[in-house]
């Protein structure tokens, strides 16, 4: 059944088309019943706008339970990879640590955030533990792979002289 919130629509998981979470991953599991939009002002209402430049198509938020723990996944996708990549750019702050999960990612202590593909995924544990960045890479293997042209990253970046860069601070942006 299908909701009216706010002029977006926000679908429960038996109506939708695409799920971008999965049910399960790494002992996670899925509770409640995981929230999708295609309006870009329902993913982030301060940054809408940001989002439709960048390519948005749809988002999902979901909540899981592992035992006592608690993790929230809010996934963005985008039309294609570069889209992904801006918006990482754009939520990625310069006091975050750089880490290896999916393309790139980024950690602030209690939240990690990356993309893979086509899609952003912002994760947010009720407490950081030291597998969490495993957990996060076997979520990868089940988001949704873009092929051909919608996986190729902008060049751009890359012709930025690396002496003295500081690549947390680095923002890619589309129009």
């Amino acid at each position: 059944t299908a909701a009216k919130t706010n002029t977006s629509f926000v679908m429960s998981r038996a109506t939708a088309s695409t799920s971008l979470l999965p049910q399960v991953f790494a002992g996670w599991q899925l509770t409640g019943t995981p929230q999708e939009s295609t309006n870009p002002q329902a993913a982030d209402p301060g940054n809408g706008a940001v989002l439709k430049e960048y390519g948005f198509t749809q988002y999902e938020t979901a909540s899981y339970t592992r035992g006592p723990d608690t993790l929230t996944l809010k996934a963005l996708e985008f039309g294609d990879a570069t889209g992904a990549y801006g918006a990482f750019t754009f939520y990625r702050q310069p006091d975050m640590v750089p880490e290896q999960i999916g393309r790139d990612a980024a950690f602030d202590g209690e939240r990690v955030l990356f993309w893979s593909g086509t899609v952003l995924v912002d994760a947010k544990f009720g407490r950081l533990m030291p597998m969490s960045a495993a957990e996060m890479r076997d979520l990868v293997t089940l988001l949704p792979q873009p092929t051909g042209n919608l996986n190729l990253l902008p060049t751009l970046p890359s012709y930025l002289p690396p002496q003295h860069l500081k690549a947390m601070t680095v923002r890619y942006a589309i129009g």
